[in-house]
């Protein structure tokens, strides 16, 4: 709670067509700090840091380690010219 200074969301269930937890909250910085937690915890598409350029992305895939294809192509020619450059 420290992290949220100590303004916690409140919630309420509301009976629709299943039953359903919906959030209050006390302002909009608290919303976006709650919904980033969320992100960095969820274990199907969890935020990661691309391998190559060190940026911080929603990954697609749980097994996602690069941001884009141009960074997976980027990654693979500086590793094989590091690897052709040892051979010599």
């Amino acid at each position: 709670m420290a992290y949220f200074d100590g303004i916690a969301p409140t919630y309420h269930i509301e009976l629709l067509d299943k039953p359903t937890i919906v959030w209050d909250f006390h302002s909009l910085l608290l919303e976006i700090q709650i919904m980033f937690s969320f992100m960095l915890t969820n274990g199907e598409n969890p935020l990661k840091i691309c391998k190559h350029c060190s940026k911080v992305f929603k990954a697609s895939r749980p097994k996602a380690v690069f941001c884009s294809p141009q960074c997976k192509n980027r990654y693979n020619v500086y590793k094989s010219r590091a690897k052709n450059r040892n051979k010599d």
